[in-house]
């Protein structure tokens, strides 16, 4: 039996990802609680992912924006193990709650990786033939805990996710990257760039991959005005070129364009 607090849970996580969502189009989204900050670089949810994903698969980091008092990117870790098996597709949900879309951004990447890599899809179209693949996603474990997770943006991270472990490649670790996958390949625009940014370039990220269009983002700046005796303060938008902002800001990030997964193969992998 679902218990009324978990139901609850539930229900907001619901409406907020639908608000967010809203707000910033296809952006992956978090639902998150504030946590003392830790001194371990490397949470013990992180280790075990490590262990879970040894010899048989691989990691990467994926960008989502937090929903609830506050807006800013978060930094989570993907892993996608491969086993022999008959075509099904798994993804985790302990301890955090994936939602549908993130699922079907998974089955998207499947598609592409199973193409890149010249295998063959299982007689339902959705998994690889012979192979089982499996999925879980941690959180930082630092500064937030996350509950929950969905949205598309991942997709592309995924790809690449299960193309290194069909392949047995490295996947480059000061190289992010943010945006959706198409079943042809192409990269799909997100929300929230300038936050995953951000947050991307405080874990190290030397080069962040960003969907065609999507290196120049609209902020909200702050304008207060005065009239007599009254004061309001009013928001409009301003144009950030993140390449720029990022040498201003001291970021340490270059910000690139791709629009298809091969693009981001070649930047990616070794």
């Amino acid at each position: 039996m679902v218990s009324r607090r978990y139901r609850r849970k539930l229900i907001l996580y619901a409406v907020l990802g639908f608000i967010i969502g809203t707000m910033t189009g296809a952006g992956a989204v978090i639902l998150y609680e504030k946590m003392p900050l830790k001194s371990s670089s490397v949470s013990p949810s992180l280790q075990e992912l490590y262990h879970w994903v040894e010899n048989s698969g691989r990691t990467v980091n994926i960008l989502a924006v937090a929903s609830g008092e506050q807006t800013f990117g978060v930094v989570c870790t993907l892993g996608v193990r491969v086993s022999q098996g008959s075509g099904g597709l798994y993804v985790d949900i302990d301890p955090t709650l994936v939602g549908f879309d993130f699922q079907g951004a998974c089955r998207t990447a499947v598609k592409v990786a199973c193409q890149k890599a010249g295998l063959q899809l299982d007689d339902d179209g959705v998994g690889i033939k012979g192979l089982d693949l499996f999925f879980r996603v941690v959180g930082p474990g630092e500064e937030v805990v996350v509950q929950a997770v969905d949205g598309p943006s991942a997709g592309a991270a995924t790809t690449i996710a299960v193309l290194a472990a069909l392949e047995n490649r490295r996947i480059k670790p000061d190289v992010y990257i943010t945006g959706t996958i198409e079943e042809d390949g192409s990269i799909g625009q997100v929300g929230g760039v300038y936050y995953k940014t951000e947050a991307a370039a405080k874990k190290g990220a030397k080069l962040m991959l960003v969907p065609q269009g999507q290196s120049k983002v609209a902020m909200w700046k702050p304008v207060t005005r005065k009239v007599g005796p009254w004061v309001w303060t009013t928001y409009e938008p301003v144009e950030i070129d993140l390449n720029e902002w990022s040498k201003e800001q001291r970021w340490g990030v270059e910000v690139r364009e791709v629009s298809t997964i091969d693009e981001v193969i070649d930047l990616m992998l070794e």
